[in-house]
């Protein structure tokens, strides 16, 4: 291969840019690079575009996904609970920045009576006491964490809660509390509980108390924790109460536990791929897009699994002897989770498009829907590989089609120097709209002596483009 004489090493992209999207300097730059051949229409943009999108789809995504979304399905008094909560906890932090962060200026601010009885106090005042005196504090300079459990007003705040749920039967005094022994516990291992006190138990508890009271989320996160001792029947038993009033994660644990069984539990936990299709139907249904990652994922599985596939009853409806129609399902699935920004979904259909195994090949596809994972992942490093590698397939793809046309006479190389009347190149790279701001400020290809280019990035890609094929050294 000839070389540009005395050129400096350029940038891969002369685009100006912060690193986006979590990658590093050295990452953009690549992924820029690739963009300059494959759309050099869309490089300018990636760096703002591209994280611009990112942030809309977290927000769309975060919408779809508050508690009170999930609670819709079940009876109204529990998103009453959550919405009354929410206003309080603004409210709360309203007065603590009018206070510098004063609690009893706060208290004031909030118009609560110190004196006040607590056996007196309306379940507002009790909860709104609940949040003031329980803040979590920053963690410690020293790198040793902090939970709500280090506040030093926690233990305050704590009997605020225990009297909302006691008192009021405010079952989301009760799932608070549990999140902050489930925090105490993940966090800091139980080192800021009281003598006699167990983090991990004292969650479960707390979670089960409201779960009695019907509390859907709190069905959940009891469900959760059996789930992680290994308690799986436990587990189930309060996953099917929250998933019957509706709460999507529920749906979707159901189907996970039912999909990969458990010999190891008493009685047997058998794999029973209708029930975990039926209850990752429910999850979708429910507006929870993992649920149709998961369906695409089984049904994939099953087209290209026959061991998998016989699992299925022939009587099952979702039943089908031919592999291809698994496929065509898991596709379809695939796509519905697409349309919530399901990143994992988008991948997959990236795959299966930039693939020739399934008969469905079409790389501009893929690259779109790469693309949408990489940003809907918010730079996750799977789905920029992917898109790298898709980038680069079709960098190779233009550069064959560059040369096969250069042979033909038609290719960049066939095309003469561009010089204005002033003697200023135009870069013979084909795309690159570069023109010299003073005569010879660019950099001759060391073969021909007769092409001149902006960059060494410009050099390189005439060369794959076909003048790899025309120079001729003299």
């Amino acid at each position: 291969m000839a070389i540009v004489e005395e050129i400096v090493e350029p940038t891969p992209s002369t685009v100006a840019f912060e690193p986006f999207m979590g990658l590093s300097r050295e990452q953009c730059h690549i992924l820029l690079a690739l963009y300059h051949v494959v759309d050099p229409t869309l490089e300018p943009n990636v760096p703002t575009l591209f994280p611009e999108m990112a942030k809309k789809f977290a927000e769309d995504r975060k919408e779809r996904n508050t508690v009170s979304k999930k609670l819709e399905r079940a009876p109204e008094v529990y998103t009453e609970e959550v919405l009354n909560l929410q206003e309080i906890q603004k409210a709360v932090f309203l007065a603590l920045v009018e206070s510098d962060m004063d609690v009893d200026k706060a208290r004031e601010f909030l118009k609560l009576s110190k004196d006040k009885k607590l056996e007196d106090m309306t379940i507002q005042e009790v909860l709104t006491n609940g949040f003031l005196m329980g803040g979590m504090r920053d963690d410690d300079p020293s790198g040793k964490k902090a939970s709500p459990l280090s506040s030093p007003t926690f233990r305050q705040a704590k009997v605020f809660y225990d009297y909302a749920f006691d008192k009021f039967k405010f079952s989301m005094a009760a799932v608070q509390l549990g999140s902050f022994y489930l925090h105490e516990f993940k966090e800091c291992q139980g080192e800021n509980c009281e003598p006699g006190e167990d983090a991990e138990q004292m969650s479960l508890d707390y979670y089960l108390k409201a779960a009695e009271l019907g509390n859907p989320m709190a069905m959940h996160k009891a469900a959760w924790h059996y789930d992680q001792k290994g308690q799986w029947h436990k587990a189930i038993e309060w996953y099917t109460k929250a998933a019957d009033d509706g709460y999507p994660d529920s749906a979707h644990n159901l189907g996970m536990i039912y999909q990969e069984g458990n010999p190891n539990v008493q009685p047997k936990l058998e794999v029973n791929l209708p029930l975990a299709l039926e209850y990752y139907t429910r999850g979708l249904h429910y507006g929870y897009a993992p649920s149709g990652t998961q369906m695409g994922r089984l049904y994939f599985m099953m087209a290209t699994d026959r061991n998998l596939r016989e699992k299925l009853p022939e009587s099952d409806r979702a039943y089908s002897s031919d592999p291809q129609e698994y496929l065509m399902t898991a596709i379809s699935y695939f796509d519905k989770a697409a349309t919530l920004a399901e990143w994992e979904s988008l991948q997959f259909l990236g795959m299966i498009y930039g693939s020739k195994d399934f008969g469905l090949y079409d790389i501009d596809r893929a690259q779109n829907l790469f693309e949408l994972a990489f940003i809907c992942s918010n730079g996750g490093q799977q789905s920029f590989e992917f898109l790298l590698r898709t980038l680069s397939a079709k960098r190779t793809m233009i550069a064959e089609a560059l040369a096969a046309k250069d042979d033909a006479g038609e290719g960049s190389s066939a095309v003469p120097q561009k010089v204005d009347e002033e003697g200023k190149k135009s870069c013979a790279c084909k795309g690159c709209e570069n023109k010299e701001t003073k005569k010879d400020e660019f950099q001759r290809c060391a073969g021909c002596k007769k092409r001149f280019y902006c960059s060494r990035l410009c050099q390189v890609n005439d060369w794959k483009q076909g003048h790899k094929n025309s120079c001729k050294k003299n």
